[in-house]
């Protein structure tokens, strides 16, 4: 008896310091925080999953249609901007019915219509047939702000610059294994197989989240839910307007050269592996733009946002210009991977900005209206990049994308610079 007494002592000793440890190791966690990690998990499988085969549509489409490289640019950039043009028009609609009912459901939308689109994809036959499913998936899409959203949510207002930065270095982790491995995939057995590998990872994705997330949410009483005139009202505020067109404008730059890279190495490269080599320039570009995230999310209580934002920008345009003047695969890889240290910072401040200017009830429609910003950037800089690809040649989307990134600090210090958010809320 006294034997049974001193083991059951024993083990509840032993649990108790094995509770206390784990308490110090910060495994038991608040709710938000299970909710983060988890979401963050989700979205580095989601992005991983994209990061497979997008990165290599341009080489897809050259394959299907035979084309050139200029000629597969212009075709690249209709693709894409296609998919950005619906993403800017749908977004906003989305941000509503989050705020309606709930976010949660507009992250499964995402991840599970993705999944399917890009399924679909790798049974594609045609490049007609690829730049309709790139529109359906700009329609049904958008994970990362849909994501973002959901855990804004539930982030204590003091804590959301950690939470913006935590969703964008679990994407950006996503983006830096996804098109190593899928690069290696597509080079080695085939493109095709790498759209369904990533509809896998898309869908896995979509049930971490729907078994493991937990959303309190409370729908609005009636007659008090957001509305497509609180949209627009939002959207043309002068909180809003400006800083949209800036999100606009930072994201046509990196979509501009997206869609070139995997062209201007195949040309460039002479052993064959185009894909492998585009995938390791954006697994680099996505590392630094990690390590930028987790910088920003850690000055950004000392650092006004529009500062940040300005010096990226700056930046960037310098970062820009050195990729131009590449002459081997090696270089162009280095360079154009360091770019992703300033971007990192331009979509951590801003993301961050937009959950500063509104109240919780109304982050649904913001982030959409954000999206949607973003997204128009993404439409316009395929086209814009495609565009100068086929006139001018592929290396000139570097020197414009770095004018452009030049004016929008310009353009942020004369309309932005007076305006001051952070944790506290100032202004």
């Amino acid at each position: 008896m006294r034997i049974s007494l001193t083991l059951q002592t024993n083990q509840r000793s032993i649990l108790n310091g094995s509770w206390k440890v784990i308490e110090r190791l910060g495994l038991t966690l608040e709710s938000w925080k299970k909710n983060l990690l988890i979401i963050c998990i989700a979205e580095f499988t989601v992005l991983m999953g994209f990061g497979f085969c997008m990165p290599f549509i341009p080489l897809y489409i050259q394959q299907l249609g035979n084309y050139t490289p200029e000629q597969a640019s212009l075709w690249a950039g209709i693709a894409t901007g296609g998919s950005g043009i619906a993403m800017f028009l749908s977004a906003p609609l989305w941000g509503l019915v989050a705020d309606r009912f709930g976010r949660k459901p507009m992250v499964l939308r995402a991840q599970f219509g993705a999944g399917l689109v890009v399924a679909l994809m790798g049974l594609s036959t045609s490049i007609l047939q690829v730049s309709g499913l790139r529109v359906m998936q700009g329609i049904l899409a958008g994970t990362v702000p849909a994501a973002t959203a959901l855990a804004a949510a539930q982030t204590p207002r003091e804590r959301l610059t950690f939470s913006m930065a935590m969703v964008l270095l679990s994407v950006q982790l996503g983006n830096m294994f996804g098109p190593v491995f899928g690069g290696f995939m597509a080079d080695h057995f085939s493109i095709k197989l790498t759209f369904f590998i990533a509809a896998a990872l898309l869908v896995s994705g979509g049930f971490a989240v729907l078994f493991l997330v937990k959303e309190k949410f409370v729908r609005p009483e009636q007659g008090k839910a957001g509305t497509l005139k609180d949209m627009f009202h939002l959207a043309f505020s002068r909180q809003m307007l400006p800083l949209l067109i800036v999100m606009c404008a930072i994201n046509i730059g990196p979509q501009m050269i997206g869609p070139i890279i995997p062209l201007l190495i195949n040309s460039i490269s002479h052993q064959g592996e185009a894909a492998s080599s585009a995938g390791i320039t954006f697994a680099i570009m996505g590392g630094f733009t990690a390590i930028a995230a987790f910088v920003t999310s850690r000055i950004a209580r000392r650092v006004p946002l529009i500062k940040i934002i300005i010096f990226c920008c700056i930046g960037t345009a310098c970062l820009y210009i050195p990729p131009y003047f590449a002459q081997s695969v090696p270089q162009l890889i280095i360079l154009v991977g360091i770019t992703g240290l300033m971007t990192g910072g331009l979509a951590t401040a801003s993301n961050t900005m937009i959950g500063y200017s509104v109240p919780v009830a109304q982050q649904g429609i913001a982030f959409g209206l954000g999206q949607s910003a973003n997204a128009l950037g993404g439409g316009l800089g395929p086209f814009i990049g495609g565009t100068v690809g086929s006139t001018l040649g592929l290396r000139w989307v570097f020197p414009i994308g770095a004018a452009l990134f030049a004016t929008v600090a310009i353009v942020v210090t004369k309309v932005l610079g007076k305006r001051q958010l952070g944790p506290g809320l100032r202004k």
